[in-house]
């Protein structure tokens, strides 16, 4: 079985994953999980490839909220010394919700902005455990409605803004969607949900049976994730920490679904996929065949990523364009 199953990587993941394996150093006896789980993560990002010049790169505080959220502006190198308002993708980064930043999707960020020729807002959300459920979602609303009240400022066009993210991001996006809705505010006009956690009150059968390809993100490190991200078991299960368990998923904006074939969190971002299908939401699904978790974010070394990256471009011009 596990057999047949790496028979099915593509051959510039499987040279990937060598080359993080001969990368990755080993953790001292004593290390703190939480630094080694940070610092894991940024040691592996060399790998993802070269970095793109845009035309800026913008930082700024959402000073709507207390702490002030970290917010980056990627500019495309389309936009030159143009002023025009541009569509923008807030984006919400990966990491189980203890890791990840500006740093460790900087490469696939400047990507997306050069190949779609839109602004890419991205979010430093505050990371468990210090900051535990409901910080990352609240941060991320007040995000997205604050890059809509600045537009004029920020040079966006108001009208269109999407919001998107990778894994951990990609379940944010879903919620603060459901947020917009439920509190009657501003909303995107789409979502871009890539290989996004969708239940964390559950496993699937692609976490049984894909599990052995990721032993940096196995489900007991994923448990250990969550019981850090939402402290009590049965707030897991409330639909701003599990949207799949949302009993209402109508009214949301139309979805692009990114999923990987040898990803354990493959099943619940379909069965998410799914269900707003049922709920009459316009969905777009590309399942990737051969890759792993990540291979958005790695996109400068597998081309699969690439290919990614020029997806979710072309459904930012189709949706953008749609709102004209």
């Amino acid at each position: 079985m596990k057999e047949d199953i790496l028979a099915k990587m593509t051959e510039d993941t499987r040279v990937l994953v060598q080359q993080m394996q001969a990368h990755a150093a080993p953790p001292p006896p004593d290390a703190d999980p939480i630094q080694l789980a940070r610092n894991g993560y940024r040691q592996v990002i060399p790998l993802a490839g070269p970095i793109e010049d845009v035309a800026a790169v913008e930082d700024y505080q959402v000073d709507s909220v207390i702490p002030t959220v970290p917010l980056r502006l990627y500019r495309p190198q389309s936009q030159g010394g143009n002023t025009s308002p541009l569509p923008a993708l807030v984006y919400l980064h990966g990491g189980g919700f203890v890791s990840g930043g500006f740093d460790t999707h900087d490469r696939p960020l400047r990507a997306l902005a050069n190949a779609s020729g839109y602004v890419i807002a991205a979010v430093e959300y505050r990371l468990a455990p210090e900051s535990p459920f409901p910080a990352a979602p609240e941060d991320c609303f007040a995000a997205l409605q604050w890059v809509i009240q600045k537009a004029e400022k920020l040079s966006i066009d108001a009208s269109k803004i999407a919001i998107g993210g990778d894994s951990a991001g990609g379940l944010l996006a879903t919620v603060v969607c459901l947020m917009s809705r439920d509190r009657k505010v501003s909303r995107p006009i789409a979502q871009v949900l890539i290989y996004p956690n969708t239940d964390l009150a559950s496993d699937t059968p692609s976490w049984h049976e894909l599990d052995f390809l990721h032993p940096n993100r196995s489900r007991e490190n994923f448990v250990g994730q969550m019981a850090m991200y939402v402290t009590d078991p049965e707030e897991r299960e409330q639909p701003y920490a599990s949207p799949l368990r949302a009993p209402d998923v109508s009214g949301l904006p139309p979805a692009l679904m990114i999923t990987a074939e040898l990803d354990p969190q493959r099943d619940e971002g379909e069965a998410y996929a799914q269900r707003l299908r049922d709920a009459g939401c316009l969905v777009t699904h590309t399942r990737y065949p051969g890759v792993l978790h990540g291979f958005f974010q790695m996109g400068g070394a597998i081309a699969s990523g690439r290919v990614a990256i020029a997806e979710v471009a072309a459904y930012l011009r189709l949706r953008f364009n749609l709102a004209s």
